[in-house]
């Protein structure tokens, strides 16, 4: 894997920019939110529960924006509001995430004793809304001639198999999301960079008790500071783009050209076409 560091001075260039994010009041957000605030950074948050008391709404630099993410309005809002604070919106990061919710073994039943559907609240917090923040960003971005960037909360569990099967969906939807939006990018010719975050255990509160749970599994999970300045890194570093980036341990690894797509080129053999290239040749036809 392709490792690196991240030095203080990589993010200076963050002050004064506008970043719009989602779940900015807890956990990986709330870091984000306040890393960025550190460096300078003017921030549009949006999240269903106001900011934690100190990273407040009237705290300089924050605008707070009261936001669902499942529904398209709300996070339509949110950047609209950013724009007209603003003026423009440089940076995105579309983070909002729950924890797992789903029973695929034991399906329940509603009043009439009729089987319901499971629980689709994850995919839809933590895929179908990462999808929607990403499509208002790029919206945004590309009406300026410099653009810009979206990094995306995926997250370790979409490289495994994990008995969280919702959960880890949805990180699998992330990262596929990810790297066919980063190729369409590139393909329509437009100056926005996209990047991918895969951090391993972290304490937020995805799972209740984070700390307790932890310590009882014998695990250390990692800061969301750590997960923090990787946000902020894919932000800053130019070069950054269609990569995916694992966060364990406090040490950051590129691992899209360095071991997912040297993988793929390996398993369909030399000299065969990519999926990708087979889909160009067919658009190509008209």
């Amino acid at each position: 894997m392709s490792e690196f560091l991240i030095k203080d001075e990589d993010l200076a260039s963050l002050k004064g920019k506008v970043v719009v994010l989602t779940g900015g009041s807890s956990g990986i957000g709330l870091a984000t939110v306040k890393l960025l605030l550190s460096l300078g950074a003017l921030v549009v948050s949006g999240d269903i529960q106001p900011p934690a008391t100190n990273a407040s709404a009237e705290t300089p630099g924050l605008q707070y924006v009261q936001t669902n993410v499942t529904s398209w309005p709300d996070l339509a809002n949110l950047f609209k509001k950013a724009k007209e604070q603003h003026g423009r919106i440089d940076h995105v990061f579309a983070n909002a995430g729950i924890g797992p919710r789903a029973n695929y073994l034991e399906l329940e039943t509603d009043a009439n004793g009729e089987l319901k559907e499971p629980s689709a609240e994850v995919l839809d917090v933590n895929l179908k809304s990462v999808v929607n923040t990403a499509s208002l960003g790029v919206h945004y971005l590309k009406q300026q001639p410099e653009g810009g960037s979206i990094v995306l909360m995926g997250s370790s569990t979409g490289l495994q198999p994990l008995r969280a099967p919702d959960y880890s969906t949805a990180k699998h939807g992330v990262l596929g999301f990810g790297r066919g939006y980063a190729r369409l990018l590139e393909v329509a010719g437009l100056p926005i960079r996209i990047n991918t975050l895969m951090p391993s255990w972290t304490t937020t509160n995805v799972l209740p008790h984070m700390d307790d749970l932890m310590k009882g599994a014998a695990h250390e999970a990692q800061s969301t500071l750590v997960v923090a300045r990787a946000v902020a890194s894919m932000m800053t570093d130019s070069s950054r783009h269609a990569n995916v980036i694992y966060v364990s341990d406090g040490k950051y690894s590129e691992i899209e050209k360095s071991v997912l797509w040297p993988a793929y080129e390996k398993i369909k053999g030399e000299g065969n076409p990519s999926d990708d290239e087979v889909l160009r040749r067919i658009l190509a036809l008209g």
